[in-house]
């Protein structure tokens, strides 16, 4: 058996759609010292800051601080193979689960891997929308789930919330986790030093969440590419009138009259757009890509595309 000493600690990040996953493991990134081996599904969604990127070959991203990205299309099992087969070996894997996956799941794999040692399961949560998220009959098993098995619990976006409601989430997420260490946060920004600890409870002594099989999430998917430019003051008023079944909206778009490109990101009823200094492959020749992610009650994607193309800038047609 391998020693624990020389083992590879192996940490998951989960949480539910926008609970600030990408912008936590970008803070990891910038701010911890460890060679870190993160593994992701789709570089284009993590959005790595292109401050830390030093080359990108297609598979993996190289970053200036020593650590890698890969990614996680040919699955998780040939990735890990391709991390532990390397010529130097990380110090630490750090693996960004799916918005709508079981962390934990993807955990089970340093329990039976010899090569790796489970160093944290640590669960993002939207302070601001926890409550209607558990309340929500598509999505709160998801949550509770994502919640249940968490070493730690950052609880985050709490200037968003008042002191009532901040109490009334930490009570929730002791109810469901009660193993879980809870880190209120803002920004998805906590002490590094606060990272690294010792699993308070060994994983075979953690009891099984008490939950159903998922067997789906039922999460409608949208996909919007045009090359297009939009009007900016109307599309921040469609934004305003987005449907609750929209959980998340994520992508890049440009304005007309503006040579700048924007990063859109929405979450429930917030929205931001901020300049983005670098561009997924996937937006070549594109001015628009947007993705988005809701309940089975988010409207038909002919729809939202009408939506949204009736904002377009005339000058510049849109294409289906």
């Amino acid at each position: 058996m391998i020693p624990p000493s020389t083992r590879i600690p192996f940490t998951v990040i989960g949480g539910f759609l926008g609970a600030g996953k990408t912008t936590f493991l970008n803070h990891l990134l910038r701010q911890d010292r460890q060679r870190y081996t993160v593994m992701v599904n789709d570089f284009g969604a993590v959005n790595i800051d292109a401050a830390l990127i030093e080359s990108h070959d297609g598979g993996t991203i190289n970053l200036k601080n020593g650590c890698v990205c890969c990614s996680l299309a040919d699955g998780l099992s040939d990735a890990l193979l391709r991390v532990l087969n390397a010529p130097v070996a990380p110090e630490h894997i750090v693996i960004e689960a799916s918005g709508v996956g079981d962390p934990w799941q993807i955990a089970e794999v340093a329990l039976i891997e010899p090569d790796l040692s489970l160093a944290a399961v640590i669960v993002l949560v939207d302070a601001e929308q926890l409550a209607a998220q558990l309340a929500d009959g598509y999505i709160g098993d998801t949550v509770r789930r994502q919640i249940s098995r968490a070493d730690l619990l950052l609880l985050n976006k709490m200037d968003l919330v008042g002191e009532a409601q901040a109490a009334h989430c930490q009570s929730l997420l002791r109810q469901l986790a009660p193993q879980g260490r809870i880190l209120p946060t803002i920004q998805a920004q906590p002490p590094i030093a606060l990272l690294h600890f010792e699993r308070d409870t060994p994983p075979d002594a953690v009891a099984a969440a008490a939950l159903p099989p998922n067997d789906g999430h039922g999460i409608q998917r949208w996909l919007y590419r045009r090359p297009a430019a939009f009007h900016r003051t109307e599309l921040e008023r469609l934004l305003q009138r987005m449907p609750p079944a929209l959980l998340r909206l994520k992508g890049w778009c440009r304005f007309a009259g503006d040579d700048q490109s924007y990063l859109l990101q929405l979450s429930g009823p917030r929205w931001s757009l901020r300049p983005s200094p670098g561009l997924p492959s996937a937006l070549l020749g594109m001015e628009t890509l947007l993705v988005g992610l809701g309940t089975p009650e988010l409207p038909e994607a002919a729809a939202l595309d009408a939506a949204f193309d009736a904002i377009l800038a005339p000058a510049e047609a849109a294409v289906a």
